[in-house]
């Protein structure tokens, strides 16, 4: 997957749509309807407080790449050497590919659901096969050769599902009904958002380091995952407190929809997952360089799909919280050294043991956190306290 020139690259409008794309998901819908304890009000809050904290982040990142002119993976060699950026695409590569596979899966099983009870037809593997197909004809024609066809595909995803969401809390009525939700927390709450934020840091930049104008770029791209990943997540929480229930494939057939459900949940899961087997492929490149990017991401689609097919993934919210230990840690020690101190710490090194050290101690204070702080925000607590230890590491380094 060779590096276009500004002047190939994405422009603004297409990195807006990419991005707004990658939010609608079922997986984001689910993800809201898990904040259905707290109930409309402090969900909704905690959705807008949870997407603003997550959009600065991306927008930190994806400005990096673009001005880097380097990948998201590239990027981190700025900070942790060559040989530490390889560890952090593996990881990478891991989470990109349990993603595509938790995709597939869940928008099978919807989609079956569906078809199920509209059609009285059921085959959820022939759907996981058919996912993997389009994701394949999206990544080898439409993602870049039809950008224009994939914005038109996102757009009518997005308006699709604002109308059901709107038509069907009408017709059910504002009144919350009893459901069997787990208790979460507010700041758990704030937590989820963050972490799906998070989830696509390790993604932006390997998209707006092609960005042709390098700052409205990447604000375009955190701005439209940001506002319909809110608008994702409101509309799980709504239609969970409409219902009574979190199953989405209930609340898409009870919305008499019929063939645009069916639509909605196809082409969601591909413009999202399509973005994974493709940053996947870079994160891959930045270990050994190759010329076939897009077979590469086919590979990748094959093996998610295979995972898919062989493996139970039933919970995303524990996925969730595990790439929270992995990246917050790695971004806090890559944005002190990007933005704040100015100064690569390994970018032409094999490793920098301190920043891999620090990081390995983010990772471990992340699980506990997760285990006896229950009213904050880990990944954002992460970020203070391993970034403001980097700082104070580093400038003490330099004055000594």
């Amino acid at each position: 997957m060779s590096h276009d020139t500004p002047s190939r690259g994405f422009s603004s409008r297409s990195l807006f749509l990419i991005w707004v794309g990658a939010a609608i998901s079922v997986a984001e819908i689910l993800s809201g309807s898990v904040l259905a304890s707290l109930g409309m009000a402090s969900g909704l809050v905690a959705i807008l407080l949870g997407h603003m904290i997550g959009g600065v982040l991306l927008y930190l990142a994806a400005i990096m790449s673009s001005s880097l002119r380097a990948s998201a993976m590239e990027s981190t060699r700025y900070s942790f050497g060559i040989y530490g950026s390889y560890v952090f695409s593996g990881f990478n590569i891991l989470q990109l590919v349990g993603w595509t596979s938790i995709m597939m899966l869940q928008g099978s099983r919807i989609f079956d659901m569906i078809t199920e009870t509209l059609y009285g037809y059921s085959n959820p593997n022939l759907w996981m096969i058919g996912i993997a197909l389009c994701i394949s004809i999206w990544l080898r024609f439409i993602s870049r050769q039809h950008a224009q066809l994939n914005g038109l595909v996102v757009v009518l995803l997005l308006l699709l599902s604002l109308v059901m969401g709107y038509r069907l809390i009408r017709d059910l009525s504002i009144n919350t009904m009893e459901g069997a939700w787990p208790t979460v927390t507010f700041w758990q709450g704030v937590e989820v958002n963050i972490a799906m934020c998070l989830s696509w840091l390790p993604l932006i930049g390997d998209y707006t380091q092609h960005a042709r104008q390098s700052r409205s770029g990447p604000l375009w791209s955190a701005v439209g995952y940001s506002v319909a990943g809110s608008c994702m997540f409101a509309l799980g929480l709504g239609l969970s407190l409409a219902t009574g229930s979190s199953d989405i494939a209930l609340m898409l057939t009870v919305s008499g929809f019929g063939l645009a459900s069916l639509f909605i949940v196809f082409f969601s899961t591909v413009t999202t997952t399509y973005l994974d087997v493709y940053s996947a492929s870079d994160s891959f490149m930045n270990i050994w360089p190759l010329n076939h990017g897009k077979m590469l991401s086919l590979f990748f689609t094959f093996i998610s799909l295979l995972i898919a097919l062989l493996l139970p993934m039933d919970s995303i919210e524990p996925f969730l919280y595990l790439i929270g230990a992995i990246f917050s840690p790695l971004y806090a020690l890559l944005f002190v050294d990007y933005f704040i101190l100015h100064s690569p710490s390994a970018q032409s090194n094999r490793w920098n043991l301190s920043n891999m050290v620090l990081w390995t101690l983010g990772v471990v204070l992340y699980f506990l956190m997760q285990a006896f702080l229950r009213d904050v925000s880990n990944s954002l607590l992460i970020f203070i306290v391993v970034g403001g230890i980097s700082v104070l590491i580093k400038r003490r380094q330099k004055h000594a």
